[in-house]
């Protein structure tokens, strides 16, 4: 058989093999839609979403959503007094341990590693940071390990110090 030959069965084989693959696996599936119990005459019913509790915000404390960036002041940064970050989680965690947390410096890669204890409602942690970790200006990335049920159960949130 020629080498030509050889390298189209193999590719072959391999396209067959990922598409029998895709057709077979669950990810790809949809489930099932329930049968429509509602009649024309009747109004939809909505159950209404949890509310989130949120923590309110104490003086000096910092609220920031995933994603989002807060800019601090390097002159505003005191000497012995935590910058308080109190991290919108998304989510309400699913238990009320702590939630690892991690800032890392963007310009020299200084890692600072804590806990951030949950708030009332679970969603939202509080976490200090060391303002002479602060010392540099530039961006920090904060992140909180999550609960939820994903790949990635990682929220971030970014500091720019000027």
């Amino acid at each position: 058989m020629k080498k030509g030959t050889r390298v189209v069965l193999v590719s072959l084989a391999a396209v067959a093999g990922a598409a029998l693959s895709l057709l077979t696996s669950d990810r790809w599936r949809r489930p099932a839609t329930a049968p429509d119990t509602s009649t024309a005459d009747a109004p939809a019913v909505v159950a209404p979403a949890p509310p989130l509790v949120e923590s309110p915000v104490v003086p000096g404390e910092l609220r920031i959503a995933s994603n989002e960036t807060i800019q601090i002041d390097a002159a505003s940064l005191v000497a012995g007094k935590p910058v308080v970050l109190r991290l919108v989680l998304g989510e309400p965690s699913r238990s009320e341990d702590p939630r690892p947390v991690r800032v890392i410096a963007a310009a020299d890669s200084r890692v600072f590693e804590g806990q951030g204890i949950l708030g009332d409602g679970l969603s939202d942690a509080r976490f200090e940071i060391d303002p002479a970790f602060l010392r540099a200006p530039g961006r920090y990335i904060v992140e909180v390990q999550t609960t939820e049920l994903s790949h990635f159960p990682v929220r971030r949130y970014a500091l720019e110090v000027r």
